[in-house]
């Protein structure tokens, strides 16, 4: 049989590898200005820390787990690596000849892969920083802890009898605590990014929800109601399991400053991070958000349209 001049030639679909390696190079231009700034932000930080430390300013610690800029910009990141993409329209997921599910999870993975490489160059970066000034890497910490059952008075007043001094010992787990952190965010950012139409009603829509049940208790004169919704939302931040936990080890929103009685500010824990919360949150978030990934992903699968 001939097949006329005039019939468009059929190639075969693109293995799933070629499509990853497409989307590695498009996610790649995507994201090369937003690169840039984060680049020439690195340098400006690098002359001030240097500048500080020949000042004699002392040596800088390497505790990665303090920081919560990955989980922020895993949580973001996903606004650029869908940036131009009419995700719900005919666009490009409605044209190429890929399955359109596996499709958008390629995108998701490119995005994910630039990401860890982004945070393997950031704590190369900052281990650099640590060794260039003396700072601590693998020693033991000797940290300020609020004894149990104690709380900080208003102003973060405390009592030096209030106090335990405690040897914390170097926990190296806790360097992939950027990693899972920025994993886990961007897992639930591509879900929220990929998978609703209206992200901006989604956004408020709950937050304006919550802020109606809390005037309705006001008014109500039920004090448990009006304060269900901060309650809600500080257990999701700043619970045992929260979404600090996922970011920090809970190292974010355990350390803070105390004023002792002679009016010197010190460096305090109210509690010790525990690894096993951090694994059970890492679980608990990441999982999640896949979970709901591969369901708004799904909403792009096969289908004719009208």
């Amino acid at each position: 049989m001939t097949v006329p001049a005039s019939a468009p030639a059929l190639h075969p679909t693109p293995a799933p590898r070629a499509v990853l390696r497409a989307q590695l190079r498009v996610v790649l231009l995507a994201l090369r200005w937003p690169a840039a700034a984060a680049a020439g932000l690195l340098a400006v930080t690098t002359v001030m820390v240097v500048a500080e430390w020949a000042r004699g300013r002392g040596g800088i610690d390497f505790n990665p787990e303090l920081s919560i800029i990955p989980g922020v910009v895993g949580l973001l990141l996903p606004i650029g690596v869908w940036r131009g993409e009419d995700r719900f329209g005919d666009g490009l997921l409605w044209t190429l000849p890929v399955d359109r599910r596996a499709h958008a999870l390629a995108r998701v993975a490119a995005g994910w892969a630039w990401l860890l490489l982004a945070l393997a160059v950031f704590q190369a970066w900052l281990l650099a920083l640590v060794l260039l000034t003396g700072g601590n890497v693998l020693g033991d910490q000797v940290v300020q802890v609020l004894a149990s059952g104690t709380t900080l008075a208003p102003m973060g007043a405390v009592e030096p009898s209030q106090l335990r001094t405690v040897r914390l010992p170097a926990e190296p787990a806790l360097w992939l605590v950027p990693f899972t952190a920025a994993t886990g965010a961007y897992a639930i950012g591509s879900a929220y990014a990929l998978g609703v139409r209206h992200p901006v009603r989604w956004l408020v829509g709950p937050l304006l929800a919550l802020l109606l049940v809390s005037a309705v208790g006001a008014a109500a004169g039920s004090r448990a109601l009006a304060l269900a919704p901060s309650g809600v939302l500080e257990t999701l931040m700043y619970g045992t399991y929260g979404f600090d936990t996922l970011l920090t080890a809970r190292s974010e929103s355990l350390h803070t400053v105390a004023r002792l009685p002679s009016g010197a500010v010190a460096p305090v824990w109210l509690a010790l991070p525990d690894l096993g919360h951090w694994v059970a949150a890492t679980l608990l978030w990441t999982g999640g958000g896949l979970a709901a990934l591969w369901l708004a992903a799904s909403r792009h699968g096969e289908r004719r349209r009208a």
